[in-house]
This record gives C-alpha cells, sequence and structure tokens, in this order.
C-alpha cells in the first residue's frame, strides 16, 4: 500500500520548516520567497500529496473555499468575471463553489444560505437585491466582496466598471457627431447599479443641449429571443428627418439591435447611428466596425478575488468601491 505523505514528508524534502509548508498550503505567500514557494509546490508535485480538507478545516476552521454567487451565469458577460476570479485562485490553494441566481432574489437567498453551510472562508457577490436590508442572511463581518454591482447603503466593498464616465464619453460623442436624437435600449434599470450608472452619464452629458432622448425597455439578457416587437419603435423614430443613433446598455442587446437593422435593411451609419457596450470585443466584427465601450471583466473579477484574499487573511474590511476603467474604441457606426 502507498504510503499517505504528510506535511512533514514535504517539509523534511524541501528542507523548511513544517510551519512554512502550512502557510504555503494556505495561500499565506507574505515574508516567503518566490524561490521558497515554487520549490514547496514542486516537492508537493513530486511527492503527490493531496491535502486532507476535512483535517485542515477541524484544525484551522477554515474551509479553503470560497463562494461565487453570480446573477445569471448564461451571460458572457458573467463568464468573464468568473474567469478572473478563478484566475487569481489559481495561484493560492482555494477552491470555488459556484452558484448561478438566473435573475431570481428568492433563489439567490437560497444559494447564499447554502454557500454560508458549506462553510466557505469568504464569499463574492453579483448581487440582485436592491438594498443591504435584502441580505441579512449574511452575518455582518463575514468576508464579503460586491462585483459588477453594489446594493445601498455599502455595507461591503466592491469592484465595479466605469459606467458613469464612460457613458458620459460615449454619450458626448455622439453629440459630436452631430446627433439629435438618441435611442437607448437597455432592460428595466431597477436594482442594477451599473444601468443606473450609465443611464446617469448618459443625463449629464446632454444637459444643456436640445438633444432628444427616447428609451425602449428591452428583456433581461437571458430572455432574448426572435421576437424583436420591443425595437420596432426604432423604426416609426426613423422616419423624420432628426440624425438618431441607438446607444443599447449591454453587449446582447447591441447584438440584438445589429440584427434587426440589418433586416429592416437600414444602413450604418447612413440612417441610423449604432454604438454601446460591448462584451468581449466583438463590436470590430460586426458591419462597418461598432463603436463601442470594452469593459475590463477580468480583471474586475481578478480584483474582486484578490480584495477578498485581503479581507480573509487580515480580518479588516474596508468600504469602498473601486472602479476598473473601460476603454472606449471608435469605429465606424457613429
Amino acid at each position: 500500500m502507498k504510503k499517505k505523505i504528510t506535511i512533514n514528508d514535504i517539509a523534511r524534502h524541501s528542507k523548511v520548516s513544517k510551519t512554512t509548508v502550512s502557510r504555503y498550503l494556505n495561500g499565506k505567500y507574505e515574508n516567503m520567497s518566490e524561490q521558497t514557494r515554487q520549490h514547496i509546490e514542486q516537492i508537493i508535485k513530486e511527492l503527490d500529496y493531496r491535502p486532507n480538507r476535512q483535517a485542515q478545516f477541524l484544525k484551522s476552521k477554515n474551509s479553503s473555499l470560497i463562494g461565487i454567487a453570480v446573477g445569471d451565469i448564461s451571460n458572457f458577460y458573467t463568464s468573464l468575471l468568473i474567469k478572473g476570479i478563478l484566475n487569481r485562485l489559481k495561484s493560492t490553494n482555494y477552491r470555488s463553489l459556484i452558484m448561478d441566481s438566473d435573475l431570481s432574489r428568492s433563489l439567490e437567498k437560497k444559494n447564499i444560505e447554502k454557500l454560508v453551510d458549506e462553510q466557505i472562508d469568504g464569499m463574492i457577490i453579483q448581487p440582485i437585491g436592491a438594498t443591504s436590508e435584502s441580505y441579512k442572511e449574511i452575518r455582518e463581518d463575514f468576508p464579503v466582496v460586491q462585483i459588477d454591482r453594489f446594493v445601498e447603503p455599502l455595507i461591503w466593498p466592491a469592484v465595479v466598471s466605469d459606467n458613469f464616465q464612460k457613458s458620459k464619453e460615449l454619450t458626448q460623442l455622439i453629440i459630436d457627431k452631430g446627433y439629435q436624437r438618441i435611442i437607448v435600449v437597455s432592460p428595466p434599470l431597477i436594482n442594477s447599479t451599473p444601468r443606473i450608472a450609465r443611464y446617469e452619464g448618459l443625463i449629464d452629458a446632454i444637459r444643456n443641449t436640445n438633444v432628444e432622448i427616447k428609451e425602449i425597455i428591452a428583456p433581461e439578457a437571458k430572455n432574448l429571443n426572435s421576437d424583436l416587437n420591443h425595437l420596432k419603435e426604432i423604426t416609426e423614430l426613423l422616419k423624420d428627418d432628426i440624425k438618431t443613433a441607438i446607444y443599447t446598455f449591454n453587449g446582447p442587446l447591441l447584438y440584438e439591435s445589429l440584427g434587426f437593422l440589418k433586416e429592416k435593411q437600414l444602413r450604418i451609419p447612413t440612417d441610423v447611428g449604432i454604438a454601446g457596450y460591448d462584451d468581449e470585443s466583438f463590436g470590430e466584427l460586426m458591419g462597418p466596425g461598432i463603436t463601442a465601450i470594452e469593459q475590463n471583466l477580468v480583471e474586475i473579477g481578478f480584483q474582486a478575488m484578490d480584495k477578498l484574499l485581503q479581507i480573509i487573511e487580515t480580518q479588516k474590511l474596508k468600504l469602498e468601491i473601486t472602479t476598473v476603467e473601460s476603454k472606449l474604441v471608435e469605429r465606424k457606426s457613429l
């Protein structure tokens, strides 16, 4: 029978202390040289060591498990956030448990309760609820970081895009191109701080101008289908001579709107301009090239996970909103 490898074996082969090995296994690399970390990692691979997670938990009261509760895992946008989170976890011994709330607050509540029951060490949450009162199932001192959006009043730190600023810049670009009407296509703004910030940036840019705003309320991304009835108003608005641009608040709506314009044989930008938020630089592949705001979603996920690990390590929670800069890419659709 193969001998079970222990921490003592790793320490002996690595010629370091048992405490140093233990710190490595718990992802605590502070005051540990890169050479030592790599050496221990190599010895662990050579000895084919597999830690006993249950024993580790009983001894340290840490599960080495991170909970992740996202709003809609079917959204490509969300998958990029998760990629960033997991990229940060690669250099640690933490495992992740991902729960999909499917844009349901009641399901989100159950998911959070399940994560807490798993004795997770911390949680990243993409909240669906609007206020902190909605999250009483999480104790106040528990390590939590919000990603993409946040509840108010702020009770946990958050990592988000610079939605207000980039929306304002895009709107200003539309105005500078001579457009007199902007058709805003967005799901309902309620309970979504990113959409609210984008709308506020839009309004701030058109203040003291004569630019007309028309709003089209669209379904959530997961409910989009071949039924484009909510976009039919666009053709009605294009019957006059007012120079018009479409501004979509997320990637799926941008691509859906492009499909609608193609179906109606409307030319971009001759008949109508279009721009919006893009999920992964697809705008350069579409039609004449679509002017779009490209968010650094992977970096948002990475920073959120990094912040959570700091909270777990230091047991100190600093209430702040960290903004990750996006990029406005001007192409030929305006």
